[in-house]
């Protein structure tokens, strides 16, 4: 293809850098997301973030210590790929984890360093990586995982060898773009087929990349293949701008595209186990990323809005810089967001690699609620871990190193990330004189739980908030809940709310039909899979038993929505 650089000569920009002259780029706007939602969210002034406890277990250690690894969900549970092992040698090995243990799978290639990429039918390709030991040479190979077949097959190779590089899917495309001390003037494209090379590009190292709604691709990091700063550049208006590559897929056409950042404000470098999916999220029909910058006195939370040309600092989010003992907090550049949650994740460490303290702040980025968990006391350093949303809301975290990259760890965990605006994972620190838990869900429902001889407990389990009482659990979809609260109640009060929800709907799973008895008339029922979509429904006319064919849906795990529980089945 013909590759062309499109040179805009109506004003001439000064560089810090070495790489531009004579070139304008496009050019976004910046503003503060308080202005942004004036008209769209009531918002309370200055809210502060809540203080939780971090809930994590540790699972089952790896077979094969891992860091620079890549990792993605799969099913219920995750797979890690390659990475470097102890004394910095390569790995040509991947795990599964599931059901409490992990399986070997077979990889043809070592990926340290790669790049991973969810297609558009499901599958996992994993790209590059260093080619030899220590760090040296780069990879064209690629691998594909196959979640139903729970397998590898071997990919296209790459038109450039690569590492410490990112891709993209765009429909059944995907553009790879990055590199690590080695050329990187062009983007490998993937066909479905084979990959071919496209635009005329400036060498970055682990970029981000956007694409937005007309599928047109933008790269850009604060880093260039080397690891330096990868230039700054002040335009005629005064406007200091970090410079990014524009590729117009229709015409094959590449243009710079400027974002209003500085020397003294950047984006945080990407780790090795970042994709697309982690910072981005769908908002009114626009493609919107976000990105964590590193600032003269911080950190500061930025939301790109490509399709809308604007860039919001985050400025309802205050992301503190030292913990309670006065430690320095240093924060991970690769953010990932639960958009089914509407939240997104911050993780940070304080402490020594030997004796760390890790936080993790969430933030609904609709209602700017925010909350900042902490856990202590671990023996490795878990910013230098590889980390996932897991398909039932969780994060999962694996391997990482002490000191440098030839201690690589063993260590999994699973981290609950609390719920924005609320404290704790299990009901957080309540008021030990509260006598009622309420439970509100986004239509304005509540459901009251008395504190009599003992306190509903409050978990997390799949995708469900999970109360437990002494009468037994209620589960609600974690998508369905506004907040969980602690609250008084008036001594008159008490008798006249129940300790759990007044129903006797009750289901089993018969030949492939899932019945439910004693539904009551008008009653809604749905079958959901987990990432929230409705394959079956029922609204019974009448009181009574009721069968659902569950025969066509493949098989997995689904959650059931019968009236006023929640339940979840297994289709096997």
């Amino acid at each position: 293809m013909m590759k062309r650089r499109i040179l805009l000569a109506l004003a001439v920009l000064s560089c810090t850098g070495s790489l531009l002259a004579d070139k304008k780029p496009v050019k976004v706007g910046l503003a503060d997301i308080t202005a942004a939602r004036q008209q769209r969210v009531t918002r309370a002034a200055d809210k502060e973030g809540i203080k939780a406890t971090l809930k994590y277990e540790q699972i089952a250690d790896m077979k094969t210590p891992r860091i620079s690894h890549q990792i993605f969900p799969s099913g219920d549970g995750f797979v890690v790929v390659g990475g470097r092992t102890t004394g910095f040698q390569l790995t040509e090995t991947a795990e599964l984890y599931q059901n409490g243990q992990w399986t070997n799978l077979s990889i043809g290639s070592s990926h340290d360093g790669a790049f991973s990429v969810k297609l558009s039918d499901g599958r996992y390709m994993i790209g590059g990586g260093f080619s030899s030991s220590k760090g040296v040479g780069q990879s064209k190979a690629t691998d594909i995982y196959n979640p139903s077949t729970k397998s590898f097959t071997t990919g296209p190779g790459l038109t450039v060898a690569r590492a410490m590089s990112k891709a993209v899917a765009v429909g059944s495309k995907v553009y790879v773009s990055g590199n690590w001390y080695a050329d990187d003037n062009v983007m490998d494209l993937y066909d479905g087929q084979s990959f071919q090379s496209v635009g005329n590009m400036d060498g970055r190292c682990n970029p981000y990349l956007f694409t937005d709604n007309s599928g047109n691709v933008l790269v850009v990091s604060a880093y260039d293949t080397k690891g330096k700063d990868f230039g700054f550049y002040t335009d005629d208006d005064g406007d200091q701008l970090l410079l990014g590559d524009y590729y117009y897929p229709a015409t094959d056409e590449t243009r710079y595209f400027g974002l209003p950042f500085t020397p003294q404000n950047y984006p945080l470098g990407l780790s090795d186990d970042t994709r697309r999916e982690d910072y981005h999220f769908m908002y009114e029909g626009d493609n919107c990323y976000l990105l964590l910058a590193k600032t003269t006195t911080g950190y500061m939370l930025y939301l790109f809005d490509f399709d809308g040309l604007q860039l919001y600092r985050f400025n309802t989010v205050e992301i503190p810089t030292a913990d309670d003992a006065g430690q320095t907090i240093t924060w991970r550049g690769g953010i990932i967001t639960n958009q089914a949650r509407e939240e997104v994740y911050l993780i940070g460490a304080s402490g020594t690699a030997t004796n760390q303290t890790l936080h993790i702040i969430s933030l609904n980025y609709i209602t700017d609620d925010w909350t900042i968990a902490t856990a202590k006391g671990f023996s490795h350093n878990l910013l230098t871990a590889s980390w996932t949303l897991m398909a039932d809301g969780r994060l999962a975290c694996t391997g990482g190193g002490i000191k440098d990259n030839t201690d690589a760890q063993r260590k999994a965990y699973i981290f609950t990330p609390p719920v924005a605006g609320e404290e704790g994972g299990e009901g957080g620190d309540e008021d030990e004189e509260s006598s009622a838990l309420v439970v509100t869900t986004k239509d304005g429902m509540q459901t009251t739980f008395v504190l009599l001889k003992e306190k509903p407990k409050v978990t997390f389990s799949g995708k469900d908030l999970q109360v437990s009482t002494s009468r037994g659990i209620v589960n609600f979809a974690l998508t369905d809940v506004q907040r969980f609260n602690y609250i008084n109640l008036p001594a008159t009060g008490i008798k006249e709310v129940a300790d759990a929800p007044d129903t006797d709907i009750s289901y089993q799973q018969d030949e492939g039909q899932l019945v439910l008895s004693q539904l009551r008339a008008g009653a809604q029922v749905g079958i959901y899979t987990l990432d929230g979509k409705l394959v079956r429904q029922l609204q019974p006319h009448h009181a009574g038993t009721f069968r659902i064919d569950l025969s066509a849906l493949p098989h997995g795990v689904y959650i059931v929505k019968a009236d006023t529980l929640t339940y979840k089945i297994i289709k096997r």
